[in-house]
């Protein structure tokens, strides 16, 4: 392979925005710090997806009278070819890596509504039922994890209300399922989950990471499963964020190029970023620090939803809107959002041109 050294900035973008593949464009960013810097400007994601087809954005959900509604945006703001959502259909989950939604759905069976649970590949339209876990218990929050391609490989982690661990108790006890795609079944994972009374889980907040599930809860914990030793764990927010939380108006869970990120928004519009650079031993990093302050002589009330990557921010402008800020340079891309009066729920999406296929 030829050294990067040797290639100018402008040769390895030209380069890498025509690989067409999201896996190999992952696995680039491990090759040296320049190929990652290159991937990671703020500029690539747009011109990768315009010149190899590749789908890159956020499904936004809203409820309108009493119906799920449902948009795709970009930050272009340009028409994706997908197929249409399955009519009444709610999307619980989705994935970043290979273009899998989780998704319920109505059913009528004689004078009765069921849901019903589906794996959905919007590329293709192709649907496939799932067995549903137990939906006489409420759900808490639903996660989709990607583990390989041709076919699908996946596996759904659901987190649902199960009670008081006993009558007078100040535990509240949680089931977890785990779907998984190679037997076609749901599993009760054998560590039970329980939590104090007042400390809930937060909503939206879950973020899947390697083999990890993470949520916030809203006693600024992090409540983290692995899937691999099939066992909750339980850990604080950085130092710092625990000394100062009355300066904080939001925090927020992301993926971070694949590691589990948390930004943090102060009253004064600035923006930290931390990054878990050992999960096992969970030490914290401060990546970066930011101030948004600018984007508030564009957008009114902006309210932080997500990263799109990591130098820009998808944000919820109000009623109506969503965009896209880039720290570079402070510019806002807005999308009004049709039908959607506010962005309820929000669904990260990415998928190849060459789509997946779910097994039969």
């Amino acid at each position: 392979m030829v050294s990067d050294q040797l290639l100018p900035y402008d040769a390895l973008f030209e380069i890498l925005t025509q690989l067409n593949s999201l896996k190999a464009l992952d696995i680039c960013k491990a090759v040296s710090k320049e190929w990652k810097e290159v991937i990671q400007e703020s500029s690539f994601e747009s011109t990768h997806c315009r010149r190899t087809g590749t789908i890159s954005g956020y499904f936004v959900q809203d409820l309108r009278s009493h119906k799920h509604v449902t948009m795709f945006v970009t930050p272009d703001n340009v028409d994706v070819r997908m197929k249409s959502l399955p009519k009444d259909t709610k999307i619980l989950a989705s994935s970043s890596k290979q273009g899998i939604l989780c998704c319920e759905r109505e059913i009528e069976k004689g004078s009765k509504r069921l849901s019903r649970y589906f794996a959905y590949i919007p590329i293709t339209g192709q649907l496939r039922d799932l067995p549903n876990p137990k939906t006489r218990h409420d759900t808490v929050s639903v996660t989709l994890m990607v583990a390989g391609a041709q076919p699908l490989c996946f596996k759904i982690i659901r987190l649902s209300k199960r009670g008081f661990i006993r009558r007078y108790s100040e535990l509240y006890k949680y089931g977890c399922e785990i779907f998984d795609s190679e037997t076609w079944t749901w599993k009760e994972s054998s560590d039970e989950l329980s939590l104090p009374f007042r400390e809930l889980i937060a909503r939206n907040s879950s973020v899947s990471v390697a083999d990890y599930v993470h949520w916030l809860t809203t006693e600024d914990n992090i409540l983290s499963y692995s899937i691999t030793n099939n066992s909750f764990s339980k850990f604080p927010l950085p130092k710092p964020v625990q000394e100062n939380l009355h300066s904080y108006k939001s925090k927020q869970l992301f993926d971070y190029d694949g590691k589990l990120g948390l930004v943090c928004l102060t009253e004064r519009r600035d923006m930290d970023l931390w990054v878990m650079n050992d999960i096992k031993n969970q030490i914290w990093k401060k990546e970066r620090l930011a101030n948004i302050e600018t984007l508030e002589s564009i957008v009114q009330y902006p309210f932080l939803l997500g990263f799109y990557n990591s130098h820009v921010v998808f944000v919820e402008g109000g009623f109506n809107e969503v965009g896209f800020y880039r720290l570079q340079d402070s510019s806002f891309s807005s999308v009004k959002l049709g039908r959607l009066d506010r962005a309820s729920e929000i669904f990260r999406f990415r998928s190849d041109v060459e789509p997946n296929y779910l097994s039969i």
